[in-house]
């Protein structure tokens, strides 16, 4: 280990002593603190038959493009931007959302098995795209890929085939944040975190299999433990990434929490080993079971509760606000925020659906919502 590496790293380790534990501590003892919002702060802004709403984001028209959850449909789009009066419509239009087993396209150009998306502040929404189209099955590999579409233009305009180095047999790519020229993603199947530069086109596997990665603790949602219909343990391991804006953190967790933190310097160099990348790596907080997290313009992160139908706020002084409760909250996913600070989430009422069954019968009530909440300052 290099003298400037062992510094760093050391570094990292004397902060985690000094204040992480301390912290952590005070903050996992503020979880069931009184909500600075009252429930009606919560207000819906669409709504939807028939589809899954798993990951949101917000454009500054305020335009709604949500990414649906695709564990048994068979058809239905992947990608769509909600309509005033809650019609979808697929996005960003040509063939993308036209893929099935027996259609002639080319699984490099459509989307076969959404499971992340983020939109970054220049416009562009990016899309990680998995190759499984049902839960279960194997992936196609020719549609394991990240897409890049311009909103400005509603067009794709570019494609990153994920390469076939990082990709195991057990692989389940989700999760995705990305910074300048780097995308970060997860591998819920086979855990680690993946590492790709969109310029050429490499990437590389980092953390495999560390603790962190795996959904070890108690799975709540509405103050129940859930008991997955069969062995799921993959479905519930590192499923949420976020990265600050200035792209020097990121965060991490599997469904059922905690959170984790690394800095981005460690993972963009690859001459950091797995054992230093180990040691970098920090427990941040001790979060309750969680639908999704991320980042605000400010360095902010937020994630859902699904433990307690909350939303939380961890700012960047390691304050934990609780902002709001409400049992509307059915198991609310992946959050986003504009820079006016509004947040906004989709409830996807998982916990109801057929794949946490023991009969493989779901009791969604339906429409699923769409919720936005304006944020209280900062505490």
């Amino acid at each position: 280990m290099s003298i400037l590496k062992y510094c760093f790293i050391a570094l990292s380790m004397i902060l985690m002593v000094v204040f992480v534990s301390f912290d952590k501590g005070m903050a996992k003892q503020k979880l069931d603190q009184p909500s600075l919002l009252p429930s009606n702060a919560l207000q819906s802004v669409a709504t939807v038959n028939q589809y899954i709403p798993n990951y949101i984001a917000v454009d500054t028209e305020k335009r709604i493009f949500v990414q649906f959850f695709n564990y048994n449909r068979d058809s239905g789009p992947s990608l769509a931007t909600i309509n005033a009066d809650n019609s979808v419509t697929p996005y960003p239009g040509g063939q993308w959302n036209d893929w099935n087993k027996t259609s002639n396209l080319d699984p490099s150009n459509a989307f076969v098995g959404l499971s992340g998306m983020t939109l970054t502040p220049d416009g562009y929404l990016w899309i990680i795209d998995n190759g499984i189209d049902k839960f279960g099955n194997k992936p196609n590999k020719k549609g394991i890929k990240i897409i890049k579409i311009d909103t400005k233009t509603n067009k794709v305009v570019d494609t990153y085939p994920i390469p076939s180095s990082v990709i195991l047999p057990k692989s389940v790519f989700n999760a995705l944040a990305v910074h300048d020229h780097h995308a970060y993603f997860a591998d819920k199947g086979a855990p680690a975190l993946i590492i790709m530069d969109l310029n050429n086109n490499q990437a590389r596997r980092v953390l495999s299999n560390s603790s962190s990665l795996y959904s070890r603790q108690p799975i709540i949602v509405n103050h129940n433990l859930i008991r997955p219909s069969s062995d799921q343990n993959s479905f519930f391991n590192v499923n949420q990434i976020a990265i600050t804006p200035d792209g020097k953190r990121l965060y991490y967790q599997a469904v059922s929490g905690p959170l984790y933190r690394i800095d981005t310097m460690y993972l963009n160099d690859p001459t950091y080993s797995e054992s230093e990348l180990n040691e970098a790596m920090i427990l941040w907080l001790e979060t309750p079971s969680s639908g999704g997290i991320t980042c605000d313009n400010e360095g902010n992160l937020y994630f859902t509760d699904i433990s307690t139908n909350s939303i939380y706020r961890f700012t960047q002084g390691r304050i934990l606000n609780k902002i709001v409760t409400d049992p509307r909250l059915q198991w609310p996913a992946h959050p986003f925020v504009l820079q006016d600070k509004t947040l906004y989430t989709p409830v996807n009422q998982f916990i109801h659906h057929s794949a946490l069954d023991h009969n493989n019968h779901s009791t969604i009530k339906w429409p699923l919502t769409i919720y936005k909440i304006d944020l209280p300052p900062l505490k």
